[in-house]
């Protein structure tokens, strides 16, 4: 009797821990977050309102720098936010507004 006891505590506390460890998978971890984050591509094409093949092309060609180091990630989304707080159509001010600032460091878009 006494061992059915302990067995039935042995696996209590496993199925507690298991419980917990599915909890905080699922509750935001920085496992779950990861796979939901959109790719900058991504959050340019969406955040911008890109809709011309042009548009498009202009993202391919930023991001791409982006990923070679030649453009600063951080200047691309400081014009990101930029641009969206100017109009309701932001992608004009963000293309004029990166190639004037990426001139300035050396950059030709």
């Amino acid at each position: 009797m006494l061992s059915s006891v302990m067995l039935h505590a042995a696996s209590t506390r496993a199925l507690l821990v298991l419980a917990l460890a599915a909890l905080s998978v699922g509750s935001g971890s920085s496992l779950a977050v990861a796979a939901e984050q959109p790719t900058l591509k991504e959050t340019l094409e969406n955040g911008l309102k890109a809709r011309r093949p042009e548009e498009f092309a202009f993202i391919e060609k930023v991001v791409r720098l982006v990923d070679k180091g030649k453009l600063p990630r951080s200047l691309v989304e400081s014009t990101f936010v930029w641009a969206r707080r100017q109009h309701t159509v932001p992608f004009p001010y963000f293309e004029s507004g990166l190639r004037a600032r990426a001139k300035r460091i050396g950059v030709v878009l």
